[in-house]
């Protein structure tokens, strides 16, 4: 009775076990056939189960798709990992590269800010200075040059009166010599004719000296000489007119001396002229040596900045592929690298369904053979309706 009793406890307990065996069976092909290729490989897995092939083959094919899986993963994940050394030798080159052209591009920048823009503006300064100069000099000597001329053309004019008065007082000195006439061979004496040629050759110069420009007294002088003649008796005295031949060779002796003294104060001038003048021509060629080397350094600094900012923009066109291709470069990588994540995902999960199902199979292949028939049945009922 014992017996009988543990043979039905013992039967009940295995009737549970398959019974939540089939429940824990159906609710993992439910779960494999949610999945697309767990719907598949369960449609392979029946179709062979019908076919009466033999079952370590289809074991055998499913262990080789599991470590097809497996060997498949890992040469992906060494792929993947070269890949990625790739991708991260690549970065970090055009990163490198992009540092060095960043920096050549700041250098240029530098140059530019700190030396030849600031060079360039003191050359165009000095230019524009020396160009004043230049004209400030230029004008100094041309105003030189026209008072010098001016100064010459004044000293033409007063050697020129003076050599009037000269001729004048020579000519009057000439007459009185000339018309002396001897009295009782001891009074000399001016004829009538001498002294009416003396009245109107003073008369004649006394017009003349009017028309002087720069020493009116010559005229006074003229008048002077021509009152002493108009004083005929006085000049019937040989004494008189003695003394007035004396005065005469005073004043031609004052006038040679005045026009020495012109003469001397003309070569002063003259030679603080040519002073001037040398020191105005020396300041006009060093400031023209000047400015001809300004401008030739601001052509060539001009030069050197276009060149300069060529150089910059070919550097910054460079510096815009660079960041340009990292950015492309690590958009690729970062995809591959999704592209990999998610292969890697999806190929674990056909793996697990894999090995889920040799689970089921090993498990229990009745069972299973069930529940496939029951879930193929289930499907043409579906279809039937």
């Amino acid at each position: 009775m014992k017996n009988v009793n543990k043979f039905v406890i013992l039967s009940l307990l295995l009737m549970i076990n398959y019974a939540l065996e089939d429940v824990d069976m159906k609710q993992q092909i439910q779960q494999l056939d949610q999945n697309r290729f767990g719907h598949t490989l369960l449609d392979t897995i029946y179709l062979q189960l019908q076919t009466q092939e033999p079952i370590e083959r289809l074991m055998g094919t499913l262990q080789q798709i599991e470590d097809r899986y497996y060997q498949d993963q890992k040469e992906e994940d060494v792929s993947h990992k070269d890949y990625q050394d790739s991708c991260s030798v690549d970065l970090q080159n055009l990163d490198q590269n992009i540092k060095v052209s960043d920096n050549e591009r700041i250098k240029l920048e530098a140059r530019l800010e700190g030396e030849l823009y600031p060079k360039r503006e003191i050359l165009q300064k000095l230019i524009t200075q020396k160009q004043g100069e230049l004209k400030e000099f230029s004008d100094e000597l041309n105003e030189l040059d026209q008072q010098r001329e001016e100064e010459n053309d004044e000293h033409q004019h007063k050697i020129h009166e003076h050599e009037d008065v000269i001729a004048i007082l020579m000519q009057a000195r000439t007459l009185f010599s000339e018309n002396l006439q001897s009295h009782d061979n001891s009074f000399i004496q001016l004829n009538n004719n001498g002294i009416e040629l003396l009245q109107k050759h003073f008369g004649a110069s006394i017009k003349r000296a009017s028309k002087f420009t720069y020493r009116t007294s010559w005229g006074k002088m003229f008048k002077a000489l021509a009152t002493i003649t108009s004083r005929v008796n006085q000049l019937q005295d040989s004494a008189q007119v003695e003394n007035v031949i004396l005065l005469i060779d005073q004043l031609l002796e004052q006038v040679h001396d005045s026009m020495d003294l012109e003469k001397f104060s003309e070569e002063k001038r003259i030679q603080a002229y040519e002073k001037t003048r040398n020191l105005l021509v020396i300041s006009i060629n060093t400031t023209e040596s000047t400015l001809a080397s300004a401008i030739s350094d601001l052509a060539l600094v001009n030069e050197v900045i276009e060149q300069t900012q060529a150089t910059l923009d070919n550097v910054n066109q460079r510096l815009e592929m660079l960041q340009q291709s990292r950015n492309d470069r690590f958009i690729i990588c970062e995809q591959e690298a999704q592209d990999y994540s998610d292969s890697r995902a999806q190929r674990d999960s056909d793996r697990d369904v894999v090995s889920q199902t040799i689970g089921l199979l090993n498990k229990s292949l009745r069972t299973l053979k069930e529940q496939l028939a029951l879930r193929m049945a289930a499907g043409e009922q579906l279809e039937d309706v």
